[in-house]
């Protein structure tokens, strides 16, 4: 299945979004990496910090001369609770949103952690003094600094990320740029030299690396394509030049046939189609060919024509019983980079076919596009029928409405060589031929 238009991108551009994508995973990966570190090496450092005010607690708890537990008030600090031995109050101050857990481990007989939510957390360790008096000191530290370290850590890891994804995408443009750029120019190259420059070569010696290999490759193509060329060009040549002799036999005999006289209407009939058909063949087919076989290797770069010249040969071609809906508004300003002979040659067949099944009239149009021109030719007719649709340019195909079978064939072959191409369009009750052409 093919891709939509919208998402064909260059392969300098795959390679930059699939460099930039990999970076951006390995980037999240990494930054999902750090904040699991860091948030063990934070609650390491949070359950330090409880464990070393529990202790510093602990250490100084004694008792009094009444027999109760003893803590110096200058050691306490906010969250943090003394409970004694039935798990009252001793001393100390509780954070609101955590005295009721914190009441929970008055009476915990080994040390524990305890998380409230995302804000604080807790530590209870039970102790005894040198009187033998027991109790727990339960201290508390809120989180709420270190979860701002950890999102800062992370929003700053994000944004290296991002700044790091676009310097790698930058530096793959530019490496990539670079890299292919030698390719694209070849194959810019290849395909000038294939339609103008038969002889050209890339000639980059032995294939040592990958662009001298596609050199190699490339330069073995083109001669391919030359070969194949020159070989069309001769066999194209050879014909038109051995079927022109007897076709002007057969001209001449059917005129001398003619000229005697003494002839049945029927026979007379059959002899002046003769005559007819033998003369466009020599006049239009045949010099069609050779001028194609002529012009195939030349660079069409200096012989180009304006839209207004083809249509001046043209339009003549519509006889005046049929109604010319001439919808070319700007055929003066636009320049086709081809010879205007060859321009009318494959224009020519497709406005004849036209009126030959047109009932009542011929449609010119033109759509100019940044490379080419798309001349539009339609009729009124009973439209191209099903069964020939497919093999309607094949040589040899003639309609329902006669013809030699040479005209469309003929004339896609010319558009082609010019770098142009004839295709049949949808239409409204008729046939649109769209003829297109390349724009200077």
């Amino acid at each position: 299945m093919r891709a939509p238009r919208w998402l064909a991108t260059s392969f300098r551009s795959q390679l930059v979004l699939t460099t930039m994508a990999l970076t951006a995973v390995g980037m999240v990966l990494v930054t999902l990496g750090l904040q699991l570190i860091l948030h063990r090496i934070i609650e390491g450092n949070l359950d330090q910090v409880l464990h070393d005010r529990a202790d510093s607690v602990t250490a100084v708890v004694d008792s009094s001369p009444s027999g109760h537990l003893k803590v110096p008030d200058d050691v306490l600090e906010p969250g943090v609770l003394v409970f004694g031995d039935h798990g009252d109050v001793v001393a100390g101050t509780a954070w609101p949103k955590a005295r009721y857990q914190m009441k929970q481990l008055a009476t915990v007989t080994s040390p524990r952690t305890v998380a409230v939510g995302e804000k604080y957390r807790l530590y209870a360790t039970p102790f005894t003094t040198e009187s033998g008096l027991r109790g727990v000191v339960v201290v508390s530290e809120s989180r709420h600094a270190y979860e701002e370290a950890e999102l800062y850590i992370m929003l700053t890891s994000l944004l290296v990320g991002v700044l790091v994804v676009v310097a790698v995408g930058l530096v793959a443009r530019l490496v990539t740029s670079r890299a292919l750029a030698p390719v694209a120019q070849m194959a810019e190259r290849a395909t000038d030299w294939s339609e103008h420059d038969l002889g050209r070569r890339f000639e980059l010696g032995p294939p040592t690396n990958e662009i001298s290999a596609l050199g190699a490759t490339l330069d073995g193509l083109l001669e391919r394509v030359a070969m194949t060329i020159r070989a069309e060009q001769r066999l194209t040549a050879e014909l038109a030049h051995e079927l022109r002799t007897p076709l002007a036999a057969i001209q001449g005999s059917a005129d001398l046939a003619l000229l005697r006289g003494g002839l049945s209407e029927d026979a007379r009939v059959d002899l002046e189609q003769i005559a007819a058909s033998s003369r466009v063949m020599a006049a239009e087919t045949i010099t069609t060919l050779l001028e194609l076989a002529r012009s195939a290797g030349e660079s069409p770069e200096s012989a180009t024509c304006r839209l207004s010249d083809v249509l001046d040969a043209v339009v003549p071609l519509v006889p005046d019983e049929l109604v010319l809906d001439n919808r070319v508004t700007d055929a003066a300003s636009l320049r086709l980079a081809a010879p205007r002979d060859l321009v009318v040659r494959a224009v020519s067949p497709v406005t004849e076919n036209a009126v030959r099944h047109a009932r009542s009239r011929v449609c010119l149009e033109a759509v100019a596009t940044a490379t080419s021109v798309e001349l539009r030719i339609g009729d009124d007719g009973p439209g191209v029928q099903e069964s020939v649709r497919d093999t309607l340019f094949a040589p040899g195909i003639a309609g329902p409405g006669g013809g030699t079978g040479l005209g469309l064939g003929i004339s896609r072959r010319v558009a082609r060589s010019i770098g142009g191409d004839v295709e049949l369009a949808d239409g409204d009750g008729g046939a649109v031929f769209v003829v297109r052409l390349p724009r200077l």
